[in-house]
């Protein structure tokens, strides 16, 4: 049964497990990553780090990452899995809750939030923060979200999502931010067979760890590579790459 987590997905306690199913897949998070790598600055703010799986692979690169989670269940994983690390902090709170102020005088060249703007009810709100937070650096802000609104379901309500997207509503998404699109691609429409499946023939929300495996092991090895020599016109997922707009005044 699905059963709608938007306005509770913070207190789910699960989450963190759902994270844990989606680390195993090797391949595909250093696919991710190897999306956002181009961009990556010095000083990092990471909104909704999870469990840490994308911060470490972070703190290979940058010189100070923040993290921002408001799950208390995954912070906790993210802080255990990140003890070792002294460039790297991590707030317990909602984006909402951050001061826009406090985040500026920060001086961060780079936000990265994958997999999370689709869980912000007011998403152009957060990406204006996101353009504000970069603007004074000139920097990057790094977007991944579930793509095609038309897919959208009780599945996604069940994960937390408030909505899918297209390049023209995430394009617009950007405009009304303030933000200039650098570059935007689909990516993973392999996946895309997966999430139909789930959605309309074994009723999973969440893809099983066996799933999982099977992608990683038998199709990302072969299908990722290809898609980088290949954009493909649809995919599972959608990248974009943001800049604060230059006024002209």
């Amino acid at each position: 049964m699905n059963v709608d987590h938007r306005f509770t997905q913070t207190q789910k306690r699960y989450a963190a497990d759902d994270l844990e199913t989606m680390s195993e897949a090797r391949h595909y998070q250093a696919h991710v990553f190897g999306l956002v790598r181009p961009y990556i600055g010095s000083h990092v703010l990471e909104v909704g780090c999870g469990i840490g799986t994308m911060t470490t692979q972070l703190l290979d690169h940058a010189q100070r990452v923040v993290c921002i989670e408001p799950n208390l269940n995954c912070a906790t994983r993210a802080r255990e899995a990140l003890a070792g690390y002294d460039r790297v902090t991590i707030r317990i709170a909602h984006l909402e809750e951050s001061p826009r102020a406090e985040l500026q005088q920060q001086k961060f060249d780079t936000v990265v939030c994958v997999n999370v703007l689709e869980h912000i009810e007011d998403d152009v709100r957060a990406l204006a923060l996101f353009k504000d937070v970069v603007a004074g650096a000139a920097g990057h802000v790094l977007i991944f979200v579930p793509a095609i609104q038309a897919l959208y379901s009780q599945h996604d309500a069940a994960l937390g999502h408030y909505r899918r997207y297209s390049k023209r509503t995430l394009r617009d998404a950007f405009a009304a931010a303030g933000l200039d699109v650098v570059a935007m691609r689909y990516t993973n429409p392999i996946g895309l067979l997966g999430w139909m499946y789930n959605l309309y023939i074994s009723g999973n929300t969440e893809p099983t760890s066996s799933q999982v495996r099977l992608f990683d092991r038998l199709v990302a090895p072969w299908a990722l590579p290809v898609e980088r020599l290949i954009p493909p016109p649809m995919g599972l997922s959608l990248f974009a790459v943001g800049r604060a707009r230059v006024s002209t005044a």
